[in-house]
């Protein structure tokens, strides 16, 4: 059933591009504004790269303490990678994925290959296998306090540490959760500036001109989700909320043309990030530096696996 269901929502959404608008329209290029110079930000390809790399050094670490380890399967890497920090949704996305809601609920997660051994094992075999894996719940951590925010704590005894930090070096963990505290610092602040506010209200009132009585940006999506919710696995009923979907997504991205959404959250964006303390200059060099080293390390694993 859940196959069907699959294959029922890739051809409902492929259907939808023939919702899209014209070529020339669609060609449009907006902005697509990325916090800190899209530091935080990987191409599909890099995010499966470092996937990779990152679970061979798992498997290398369970091996090194008695363990069996099969890499699990990258997640869908693509759709995170054309995700927008500030929801914003191009004409071209949207009339075919829409927001990306119902397949993304029909969607089957990636099988775990670890799952039937581990669920095979005794209860303490199972503990130990993944105490190794994800670290001993009475275990060393290293606490991690973020500016502002709450404490971090990291396993340091756990082979996905390890692998972490083979992978991307030793402060990795301190380093990117920095990074992130710092980015979603800017993402807020981004969308509470008076000029993605005032956006936000054109859009608005091009939303209602179109029928949909929306305040905000995230409205259709908490309204969807609730459909979906409400849907459970009635197939009638998700390729109905799938054709609503991609409805509703193509009006928003239109809007979000309309009200030039992308161009002042760009500028906002710009005048948030001039206010930032001085500190994260060197924090986002560390920062760079260590997600370079490690695409470069998930890079040469790939070719010598080629």
């Amino acid at each position: 059933m859940r196959r069907l269901l699959w294959l029922t929502a890739a051809a409902l959404l492929a259907a939808g591009c023939s919702t899209a608008p014209g070529g020339e329209a669609a060609a449009v290029k907006q902005p697509d504004p990325r916090p800190l110079g899209g530091a935080l930000h990987f191409t599909a390809a890099e995010s499966a790269a470092l996937h990779a790399a990152e679970e061979q050094e798992v498997r290398k670490c369970m091996a090194s303490r008695g363990f069996d380890y099969d890499a699990v399967p990258v997640g869908d890497v693509g759709r995170r990678a054309a995700e927008s920090p500030y929801g914003l949704l191009t004409r071209t996305r949207a009339a075919q994925d829409g927001y990306g809601l119902t397949v993304e609920r029909l969607r089957k997660p990636p099988v775990d290959p670890n799952a039937q051994r581990v669920s095979a094992l005794t209860e303490r075999d199972r503990r130990a296998w993944e105490g190794a894996l994800k670290g001993a719940a009475d275990g060393p951590r290293e606490e991690i306090e973020l500016p502002g925010g709450p404490t971090v704590s990291v396993p340091t005894d756990s082979c996905v540490t390890a692998a972490s930090r083979a992978l991307y070096g030793a402060s990795w963990e301190r380093d990117h959760y920095a990074v992130q505290h710092l980015r979603n610092t800017v993402v807020k602040d981004t969308l509470d500036h008076p000029l993605v506010k005032s956006a936000e209200r054109k859009w608005a009132a091009c939303m209602r001109d179109e029928g949909f009585r929306y305040e905000h940006r995230e409205d259709p999506l908490v309204a969807l989700k609730k459909r979906l919710d409400s849907d459970g696995s009635d197939a009638a009923a998700l390729r109905a909320t799938g054709r609503e979907e991609l409805r509703i997504a193509v009006r928003d991205a239109a809007c979000q043309v309309e009200a030039s959404v992308a161009e002042q959250v760009s500028r906002a964006q710009k005048q948030v990030e001039k206010a930032l303390p001085p500190a994260r200059t060197s924090l986002l060099k560390e920062f760079r530096a260590a997600r370079d080293t490690a695409l470069r390390r998930a890079e040469a694993r790939t070719a010598s696996t080629a």
